[in-house]
């Protein structure tokens, strides 16, 4: 008896191997359709997440307007009297004139205080001005010298002759500026320099920077930087930076921080000029 040896038909063993990369093709399909969906999902729970913070972080600064307006208010009626008694006893004084000349003083600075808090609180008609940015600035660095000293810092401004004049609202912009100074000296606990430079970038911004030689900020903190009551500093807030963002953004301009940790921290404001 002879062996005899199947074998399949050509034809047939095409329509198989077409039927297997059939089949091989469909599961990379699936494949496909089941990564693109779990990007999807993923994409998704990202921007939901995103939208989340974006509407706490709302929720927190109406929550901070309403309370900025309600504490501003209460302090300002009062003020206001004290403010008129003091203008009349020192109408009528013959000594001590000095005295009421500081008093009031003081109470103006107060009041100027408020109003920047009310900033918080809600959206203001702003009268922008042209104004010179080095004056502005050579103004605030006599603000801030005692606290500069105080802490052992020095303080340098370099800019470039002749930078055209900036569209702003100044005392909103001495505020930002007032902030991030005092941000950078308390940063060199051991003392050191905070160097400012204005610079022409174009023709239509003008960038400030603020370079310390501080103790830096860690990298995990840096997106947190702007939020409310978010703060490092014992006795801090976190007010302050959230408004100087708020300011410089109602101004058209943009914030960038860098910073490397025990080797300092540069915070560049850019600003239109038109």
């Amino acid at each position: 008896m002879s062996n005899v040896i199947l074998t399949e038909d050509p034809a047939s063993q095409r329509v198989m191997a077409l039927e297997e990369e059939v089949r091989f093709l469909r599961q990379r399909v699936f494949d496909l359709e089941t990564y693109c969906e779990l990007i999807e999902q993923s994409q998704t729970v990202k921007q939901r997440k995103k939208t989340e913070e974006m509407v706490r972080k709302s929720e927190m600064l109406s929550m901070i307007g309403q309370l900025a307006a309600g504490v501003a208010h209460e302090i300002r009626n009062p003020l206001t009297s004290i403010k008129g008694f003091l203008q009349l006893m020192q109408a009528n004084a013959t000594k001590n004139e000095d005295y009421f000349t500081i008093m009031l003083t003081e109470l103006s600075r107060i009041e100027f205080i408020i109003s920047e808090f009310l900033v918080l609180a809600k959206p203001q008609l702003v009268k922008k001005e042209r104004r010179n940015l080095v004056h502005l600035l050579q103004n605030i660095i006599v603000l801030v010298e005692t606290h500069a000293i105080l802490n052992n810092v020095q303080i340098f401004l370099h800019f470039e002759p002749e930078l055209p004049l900036i569209l702003c609202e100044e005392s909103q912009l001495k505020q930002a500026f007032v902030n991030i100074m005092k941000n950078a000296i308390e940063a060199m606990p051991d003392g050191g320099e905070l160097l400012i430079t204005v610079n022409r970038e174009g023709n239509d911004r003008v960038v400030v920077q603020f370079i310390d030689d501080g103790v830096g900020v860690p990298e995990e903190i840096m997106p947190k930087l702007g939020e409310p009551f978010y703060t490092t500093k014992e006795k801090g807030t976190g007010l302050g930076l959230m408004v100087s963002y708020k300011i410089i953004e109602n101004h058209r301009g943009h914030i960038q921080v860098r910073s490397t940790p025990q080797k300092g921290t540069t915070v560049e404001i850019q600003l239109p000029t038109d």
